[in-house]
């Protein structure tokens, strides 16, 4: 079940957008929606910002609507008359009322300490694992915000880099990952000027840049959640990635043990009116070894599955996440 679960995530990856979301739904029927987790840049407030307030590296960014946009928007970069500029392609709509009321009682959970994501984090980065052993938290003194006028200065890291040229931000009291929720741009590449950074910041709100949610507009209810492993800028912060995405999986977890199962049924199953061609998903049926496998469910009417094997198939799915 794991391994034809990867083969499905990483043919997907490889189609064009228009179709991943078509490919997924006929391949499994019963989604109602989705949580689309990784990484992604942080935009980071002036540097007199509160602390907790602020968003920090390895802290996690939700996607939520923000001056009547939906939590995600598309933008396209436009040149004219040698100046750059941003627009707004296409915007996500507002996520599924379960998972706003999830994400809500998960809110008020944290004020009163009762969520269980830090728990995970610790647990992850402890286990004796080799391909974790870089996966723990990088330390504060990691956590470097350069100036938005200062570019990087050359190599994989920042050790060449003028450690003068950094903000001066107040010291957080506690090293636990911050959950901000906002606005998050995403592009066809990573945002890696800082003041272009900054520009959308002040014109949108904007406080996290992913890359990745190009297809899913419009077309596949969902929330982004993004560990935050850089600060959208020329920098690099190569270090923080393994324990950003570890926050976000973690606050992800803590999500769905948030969710009800009632509200989740009651969601009606997602629809759509185009059907990809053989040759669109030939790469799909070759991957999972399998010459019918998704193409004929492709061609022929969304299989019924029987209640009775959900709760079994979601049993199976939890054991091998442990």
């Amino acid at each position: 079940m794991s391994r034809f679960l990867q083969s499905i995530m990483i043919t997907i990856a490889t189609f064009s957008a228009k179709w991943r979301n078509t490919i997924l739904i006929h391949t499994f029927p019963n989604i109602r929606f989705g949580l689309m987790v990784g990484v992604g840049g942080g935009v980071p407030k002036s540097p007199n910002s509160d602390p907790r307030k602020d968003i920090r590296l390895g802290d996690v960014v939700v996607s939520w609507a923000v001056n009547g946009l939906g939590g995600i928007m598309q933008y396209n970069v436009v040149k004219e008359a040698g100046i750059t500029n941003f627009r707004i392609k296409s915007r996500l709509k507002t996520p599924p009322q379960v998972l706003l009321k999830a994400i809500k009682r998960l809110n008020l959970d944290y004020r009163f300490g009762k969520g269980k994501m830090w728990t995970d984090i610790d647990q992850v980065v402890n286990m004796n694992v080799p391909e974790l052993e870089d996966a723990g938290y990088p330390g504060q003194e990691h956590d470097q915000l350069f100036k938005s006028d200062y570019q990087h200065s050359a190599g994989e890291n920042c050790s060449s880099c003028d450690v003068n040229q950094t903000e001066n931000r107040g010291v957080r009291k506690s090293t636990r990952s911050v959950v901000h929720h906002g606005l998050i741009a995403s592009g066809n590449l990573p945002m890696r000027s800082s003041k272009h950074r900054d520009q959308m910041r002040d014109s949108w709100g904007v406080a996290c840049f992913e890359w990745e949610a190009a297809g899913l507009m419009n077309t596949f209810p969902c929330i982004f959640i993004r560990g935050i492993c850089n600060y959208s800028d020329s920098h690099r912060y190569d270090i923080w990635r393994p324990y950003a995405a570890i926050a976000a999986a973690a606050y992800t977890k803590d999500v769905l043990r948030s969710i009800h199962l009632q509200e989740v049924e009651a969601i009606p199953l997602l629809k759509f009116t185009e059907t990809p061609t053989a040759s669109q998903v030939n790469g799909a049926t070759q991957a999972m070894g399998n010459g019918a496998g998704v193409g004929s469910s492709l061609g022929a009417d969304r299989p019924q599955v029987k209640k009775e094997n959900t709760q079994a198939d979601v049993k199976i799915l939890r054991a091998k996440s442990i």
